[in-house]
């Protein structure tokens, strides 16, 4: 049963998730928020603290989720008596992102608008506040990674789970830059998570599994 406490903490962070995600967290602002969400400034300080507390908030809320589907899938995957591959582990990704998009609300489709953001330089800090805030998963996720991977050095590993993690958020971000680099009449539908889905697959895949240059 709601509250009203907890219907104002939601109709915030719902607003913002939205303003974070399309305006990004520098151009967003409290006023702007507040006003879009039917509350006053003082109820984001009580409820937050700041405005780098609720960003913080928005996206651990979906991070958190989302991680733990992902690894429910890997889990499920590892129950079957089979070692893991950079296939269980890119399946793993996109299925985690489509349970999020159909069992959460529609915005949830925007975690990975913000995740795409959250890559650009000036989001060090938060990144950093992320890790920190989940450092279980950051250490589990390496461990996958070097285990579907086990003739790559770490360092090679570490660089291949940055590109395909990059790739992948990026992907189902809906952001569709041929529209602005090489406009054609047949368009990519960045943003149809199943037509996104069937083509960084093997995309990613591929990429994980390449063999080591000469150098």
């Amino acid at each position: 049963m709601s509250t009203p406490e907890h219907d104002t903490i939601e109709k915030i962070l719902h607003t913002a998730e939205a303003a974070f995600a399309v305006q990004g967290f520098f151009a967003s602002s409290l006023r702007q928020i507040t006003r879009d969400a039917g509350v006053n400034v003082a109820a984001v300080h009580y409820h937050f603290g700041s405005k780098e507390a609720l960003f913080v908030e928005v996206l651990s809320r979906r991070l958190t989720p989302f991680m733990h589907s992902l690894f429910a899938h890997l889990d499920a995957a590892q129950a079957q008596g089979k070692n893991l591959g950079a296939e269980d582990v890119v399946d793993s990704f996109v299925q985690a992102c489509f349970e999020l998009i159909q069992s959460q609300d529609a915005q949830a489709a925007l975690f990975s608008k913000l995740m795409s953001r959250l890559m650009l330089d000036e989001y060090r800090p938060f990144r950093e506040q992320l890790a920190a805030q989940n450092t279980d998963f950051g250490v589990r996720l390496q461990a996958v990674f070097q285990a579907a991977l086990p003739d790559l050095p770490p360092e090679v590993v570490r660089w291949r789970m940055h590109l395909s993690w990059s790739t992948l958020f990026n992907a189902f971000a809906g952001n569709d830059v041929l529209k602005v680099l090489a406009p054609a009449k047949t368009e990519v539908n960045a943003r149809d998570p199943e037509q996104v889905a069937r083509f960084v697959k093997p995309f990613v895949v591929a990429g994980l599994q390449a063999p080591l240059s000469e150098k």
